[in-house]
C-alpha cells in the first residue's frame, strides 16, 4: 500500500513538473540571460580592444626590430598594442636595445605595467642602462607594485639597487610573515 501511495505522488508531481516545464522557461530564461550578459563585464576594460597588430608592428620595427621578428612577437601576443607600447617606451626612455626590451615585455601578461615599473626605477635610482631591472619587473607578477617597493626600499633603507631588487623580488605575499601576526 505504501508503495503504491508513493508511486501515485511521483506521478502526480511528474506531471506537475513537466507541466510546469513551460512557465519555468519563461521566468528563469531572462535571468539566466542577464547573468551571462553581466559575466561580458568580468574582462579587464582594456582586453577589450587590444587588437592593435599593425600598431605593435610599427612600434617594434621602429625601436630597431626587424619585420619578421616583429610580425611573430606580436602575432603571439595575448595584448598587441601594450606590448608595442611596452617595448617603445622602454627602448626609448632606458636605453635599453630592442631585443633585451621585447624579451622582458613578451614574459609578463601585464607589459604596460612592465613598462611602468622599469621606468620608475630608472628614473628614480639609476642612471645607466640596466636590463637587471627589466628582468626582474618582467618576473614580478605585479610589476608596478614590484617598482614602488623597489624605488621605496632604495630611498628609504638606503639599499643599493640590486639589494633593493632582490628584497622586492622576494618579499611576495605569504600571510604568515605578513605583520601584524595574531
Amino acid at each position: 500500500m505504501f508503495v503504491v501511495f508513493n508511486l501515485l505522488i511521483m506521478i502526480n508531481m511528474t506531471h506537475i513538473f513537466f507541466g510546469c516545464r513551460r512557465l519555468g522557461r519563461a521566468l528563469f530564461a531572462p535571468m539566466a540571460l542577464g547573468l551571462a550578459t553581466v559575466s561580458l563585464g568580468a574582462v579587464p576594460s582594456y582586453a577589450l580592444d587590444d587588437d592593435n597588430y599593425g600598431q605593435c608592428v610599427a612600434d617594434l620595427t621602429a625601436s630597431g626590430l626587424g619585420v619578421e621578428q616583429a610580425a611573430a612577437s606580436c602575432a603571439g601576443a595575448r595584448f598587441p598594442g601594450m606590448l608595442g607600447d611596452c617595448v617603445a617606451d622602454v627602448s626609448s626612455e632606458t636605453g635599453l636595445g630592442a631585443e633585451d626590451s621585447l624579451e622582458g615585455c613578451e614574459r609578463s601578461r601585464r607589459p604596460d605595467e612592465v613598462a611602468t615599473c622599469t621606468l620608475d626605477i630608472h628614473s628614480a635610482l639609476l642612471e645607466q642602462p640596466s636590463v637587471n631591472a627589466l628582468e626582474h619587473c618582467s618576473r614580478s607578477i605585479l610589476p608596478e607594485r614590484y617598482g614602488v617597493c623597489v624605488v621605496d626600499l632604495s630611498d628609504e633603507a638606503q639599499l643599493g639597487v640590486d639589494a633593493a631588487l632582490e628584497h622586492c623580488i622576494r618579499a611576495g605575499y605569504r600571510p604568515w610573515t605578513t605583520a601584524p601576526r595574531q
